[in-house]
């Protein structure tokens, strides 16, 4: 079945496709299958999906009602995590079990006014970790500090100077910290070079052994004059990255570079291509091969467009790939980021001075895709919603730990944060993107098959069916946006015996047809239009289809070539249209020629050429001019009928076409708007009468629109003045 609305030349078309996709899969994890009674394509299509239990519960990790606590991370031992937190003014670490079970008392690691926002950080090496801070309580010399802590054991090494000397700086403020496995990479500022609102005209980095002792002087790793202190730092094979965003003009641009484990300074590079109109703290993953930068940008306050969550892939040598990544169009902030080893995972913080804050999350892959839905992996505990996941994504152990601060902003008149209300420390357990899917409890209730689907939430899974373990039909792309089991209920009674699977992701699949223009007159002051014959095609416009590919690249990112002479070459597409795992594009109306032609075409689609071998349109045959009258009644359109006439000679059809497969009536209004579609119909049909309320001075434009056999679609034009 095929539905379909255009739009005089640019179209927009959409399609209800039933078993509609080969059996293929894209990603690592194997599929899984069990023989049930029949799930036949057309009703697994029509799944009824029911979220059931999460198994991954959420854990306290700090809960103490009397002080806000604020989390920093975690880091791994080789068996137990250690997640850091802040708790008033103290620094704290506590031990967790890989099932979420608190080891131990809390280990307090420092106590010091910390400012706020608390200025502490800390990272993980291969057996130990540094944490740092800033001390408010000291006016004069030496401001920030760390200490070594081994995670495995709690043992802390003595609290030593992040500065050998504080010379001519003023008070030092930490901003981050990262490890290259071994040794330490402190960043910070020195409120003398404070140059307006958190912008600062120096930023420095210190290098620490992985026993505490400073190596070398500090040195200055950014030198722009209007630099923002929030910044990003990760650890890559060789080097680290440093991104920050710094005030240019009235808007703020995103940078990175790289540092050697050595101190020596790559080239500053500009990440961004939209400029923000202001700035927030940056998150940077590490894919084993590029590395991968998150940062808000605002082009528009108060609503769309307002702290969107963008991001870039960059070398191992600093170098921008590929362009900015629109990663979420939400209130986005405070980011987390971890790898698995074939996909990031990326947590941020959505709508955070609202009452309705919460935290989402969605796996992309290396190229910057979604493999599945924005999902929420943080549920409220009693009336205390998550807050914000800065730092909170760790990869490790085989899963993924989240850890996030829960409860609520204080803000300013302005809407600036000055505090938090509650600031409780919570956790989960997430698996791998890759964990294989399974069904489980398969059973026959009410006389309807009834089976769990255990997946990892936020991954796209493909549902394929077998009579035979050879031929697969996929019949549907499913996902969780919350729970790691659904349950998936058939809704007819079981005829037999079909084998059903999962696999996780898909390759797409593709199709390729034409959209056929043909002007036929006005209605003039009259009902019905008056055609001047001979009518004939105006123009085409060829359309690209695609199926089961839930990242689909920008519209001007997929180009069009025909044969010679069909007008296209490496022509970008004018227009896209799609939901979840179908998109269509749709390249610029041609001219000349006016009908389409057949042969070879190509068309570019995420960097790889899909070639069709199309045959004959036969276009201008199969033109024929379905002439309406419409009924109208106290300027309402109440229905409209139509004849088939030759397209050549105007003479009355006794019957459809045989080639025609279907027909339907669109209208637009006067500011050519769509106002209405009809729906699919037969061909035999020649009347239908409207589901909703049409003016009929207010339409501008109507449509006859049917499609052929060769599956190419035909839309003839009616003027209205």
């Amino acid at each position: 079945m095929e539905k379909f609305r255009v739009r005089m030349q640019k179209v927009k078309f959409d399609k209800k496709l039933f078993g509609r996709l080969v059996s293929q899969t894209r990603g690592c994890a194997p599929d899984t299958a069990k023989s049930r009674s029949t799930l036949a394509a057309a009703l697994v299509s029509a799944l009824c999906m029911v979220c059931a239990q999460t198994v991954a519960q959420q854990f306290p990790i700090a809960s103490n009602p009397v002080v806000f606590e604020l989390c920093g991370g975690a880091v791994f031992d080789g068996t137990n995590y250690l997640v850091g937190y802040t708790a008033d003014t103290n620094i704290f670490g506590q031990k967790v079990s890989p099932t979420g079970q608190l080891i131990g008392a809390p280990h307090l690691v420092a106590s010091a006014n910390l400012g706020w926002p608390p200025a502490a950080a800390f990272a993980g090496a291969r057996t130990n970790c540094l944490v740092a801070w800033s001390d408010y309580s000291k006016t004069t010399g030496v401001t920030m500090f760390g200490r070594i802590v081994n995670p495995a054991t709690g043992a802390m090494g003595t609290v030593f100077p992040l500065l050998g000397a504080a010379g001519t700086h003023g008070f030092q403020r930490v901003r981050d910290v990262a490890s290259d496995g071994t040794n330490y990479f402190v960043l910070w500022v020195d409120e003398n070079d404070k140059v307006g609102d958190g912008l600062y005209s120096k930023l420095y980095g210190q290098f620490v052994t992985g026993t505490g002792t400073l190596v070398g002087s500090e040195f200055v790793v950014i030198g722009a004059a209007t630099a923002a202190e929030d910044v990003g730092v990760a650890f890559g094979r060789t080097n680290y990255l440093v991104a920050w965003q710094q005030k240019q003009a009235d808007n703020h641009e995103t940078y990175c570079r790289v540092v050697t484990p050595s101190g020596a300074l790559g080239a500053t590079q500009k990440i961004n291509a939209t400029a923000s109109f202001d700035r927030n703290p940056l998150a940077v993953g590490f894919d084993g091969t590029n590395y991968l930068v998150l940062w808000n940008c605002t082009t528009n306050y108060d609503g769309p467009g307002e702290l969107m969550l963008f991001g870039r892939l960059v070398t191992q040598t600093g170098t921008p790939l590929g362009s900015e990544l629109v990663l979420s169009t939400e209130r986005t902030g405070f980011f987390g980021v971890g790898f698995d080893g074939v996909n990031y995972l990326i947590l941020y913080a959505v709508d955070v001075v609202m009452t309705n804050h919460t935290v989402h999350a969605r796996f992309i892959n290396r190229s910057g895709e979604p493999i599945g839905p924005v999902f929420t992996p943080l549920a409220m505990q009693g009336t205390n919603a998550p807050l914000f996941p800065s730092h909170g994504v760790l990869y490790a152990g085989g899963k993924f730990m989240l850890t996030a601060t829960y409860g609520s902003f204080i803000t300013s008149e302005d809407g600036g944060i000055i505090g938090l209300v509650g600031g409780d420390v919570y956790g989960r357990f997430l698996p791998a993107s890759t964990t294989p899917p399974w069904f489980t409890n398969a059973a026959i209730v009410n006389g309807l098959l009834q089976v769990q689907f255990h997946l990892v939430p936020g991954v796209y899974y493909t549902l394929e069916i077998s009579t035979n373990l050879t031929s697969w039909n996929v019949v549907d792309v499913i996902g969780s946006d919350g729970t790691n089991v659904l349950v998936l209920a058939d809704d007819q009674p079981p005829k037999g015996n079909m084998f059903v699977r999962a696999r996780m992701g898909c390759t797409p699949s593709f199709e390729f047809w034409f959209f056929e223009f043909a002007y036929a007159g006005g209605f003039g002051s009259g009902f019905t239009p008056t055609p001047s014959y001979p009518v004939t095609l105006t123009n085409y416009s060829a359309a690209f289809g695609v199926h089961g590919d839930v990242s689909s690249p920008p519209t001007a990112n997929v180009y069009f070539t025909g044969p010679a002479g069909s007008g296209l070459t490496n022509t970008p597409a004018w227009d896209s249209y799609g939901v979840r795992d179908w998109m269509l594009y749709q390249s610029p109306p041609v001219y000349n020629p006016a009908a389409a032609p057949g042969g070879t075409w190509i068309v570019s689609y995420k960097g790889s050429n899909v070639t069709f071998n199309v045959p004959d349109p036969q276009a201008a045959a199969r033109l024929v001019v379905p002439l309406p009258t419409v009924n109208v009644s106290g300027d309402v359109l109440q229905s409209v009928s139509w004849v088939y006439k030759n397209a050549t000679n105007g003479a009355t059809l006794s019957n459809p076409p045989v080639y025609m497969s279907s027909i339907q009536l669109q209208i637009e209004d006067v500011g050519g708007l769509r106002i209405y579609n009809s729906g699919e119909l037969s061909p035999n049909t020649t009347n239908h009468t409207l589901t909703s309320t049409v003016q009929w001075s207010n339409v501008g434009m109507l449509y006859m629109a049917y499609s052929d056999t060769l599956d190419n679609h035909y839309v003839v034009m009616f003027t209205k003045p």
